[in-house]
C-alpha cells in the first residue's frame, strides 16, 4: 500500500512535465500532418511532371556495362 500512495505522489510531482511533453507531441503532430497534405500535392504535380517527361528521359538513358567478379 504504501508503495502505491509513493508511486501516485511521485506522478503528481511530475504532471506538469508530462502536461508539457503531451502538448509537445500534439503540436508535432498537427504539424506533421500539414506536411503530409502538402507533400501530396507536390507527389501529385510531380507525377504529371514526369509525365510529360517521360519521352526525354527515354532518349537520355546512358547503358552502363557490367562486369562479373572473377575469382
Amino acid at each position: 500500500m504504501k508503495y502505491i500512495t509513493e508511486t501516485i505522489k511521485n506522478i503528481k510531482n511530475l504532471l506538469p512535465y508530462l502536461l508539457l511533453i503531451a502538448i509537445y507531441f500534439l503540436f508535432v503532430n498537427l504539424e506533421a500532418g500539414k506536411d503530409t497534405k502538402t507533400n501530396r500535392t507536390n507527389e501529385n504535380d510531380s507525377m504529371l511532371i514526369e509525365e510529360r517527361s517521360t519521352e526525354q528521359y527515354k532518349q537520355q538513358r546512358i547503358k552502363i556495362p557490367v562486369f562479373p567478379y572473377k575469382q
